[in-house]
């Protein structure tokens, strides 16, 4: 059975949840059986364990398998499957690591020219959305919408076009079952209060005029997502 057609070029992860999905499909891997653990199976297929992760995401949104946090990850019933998913995972759609990387390399740089450029109105109004955030932790569509205009509002002060277009591009990306997946077992109040500190000390560089500064706690900032992805026990 084929789940996911992979035209040359498609993305890695696409490719070893195939690879994942046919052995379930052909026996290697029976109902209720635990797939070898994640740094086991990068070993295996050769590739990034980002990479095995967002596989084992796809192939728990098309209900091949269950992931549960800490135990493992458990191959469903042949019944629950849902063998036509895979029309939901195209292949052009990015994986959340990928996304996080290019935030990194564009967010940072946007934060440096922020540092550079912003007016005081805009930083009147980075200050409104860490206000915004810390009285919303326990809201969380509130709390996402002050973080998502905080870093369009970075991308805008850095006075360029075209990486205010890069930014809100990337944070389109994150709309979709694969990031929502994986986003959602991170995001704990602990953690958002941590965001806000986060926030705190980007727009602290900004209005302070310190570009390196900026960039440097824009891309730990991302880091530190990244961090948590890694901290989940598949």
């Amino acid at each position: 059975m084929t789940i996911l057609k992979l035209p040359g070029g498609g993305r890695r992860y696409l490719e070893i949840a195939q690879n994942l999905s046919d052995s379930i499909t052909a026996g290697t891997y029976k109902t209720g059986d635990r797939l070898p653990p994640e740094r086991e199976l990068a070993a295996t297929l050769q590739v990034s364990r980002t990479t095995v992760r967002e596989a084992l995401l796809a192939l728990e949104i098309m209900r091949f398998v269950e992931i549960r946090i800490g135990s493992g990850v458990f191959v469903l019933p042949e019944n629950l499957r849902e063998k036509s998913r895979g029309e939901l995972l195209p292949v052009e759609e990015v994986g959340p690591w990928e996304v996080l990387e290019a935030r990194r390399m564009v967010e940072g740089e946007s934060a440096f020219r922020a540092a550079q450029r912003a007016t005081e109105a805009q930083i009147a109004a980075l200050a409104d959305c860490i206000e915004r955030m810390e009285a919303r932790i326990d809201d969380v569509p509130r709390f996402d919408q002050a973080d998502a205009e905080f870093h369009m509002l970075i991308a805008s002060a850095a006075g360029n076009s075209l990486i205010e277009n890069y930014v809100a591009h990337l944070w389109r990306l994150r709309e979709s079952a694969l990031w929502d997946r994986w986003y959602d077992a991170t995001r704990h109040p602990a953690n958002r209060r941590r965001s806000v500190e986060d926030h705190k000390a980007i727009y602290k560089a900004i209005k302070r005029e310190l570009p390196e500064v900026a960039k440097t706690a824009m891309c730990a900032h991302i880091d530190v997502l990244a961090e948590r992805f890694f901290d989940l026990n598949l």
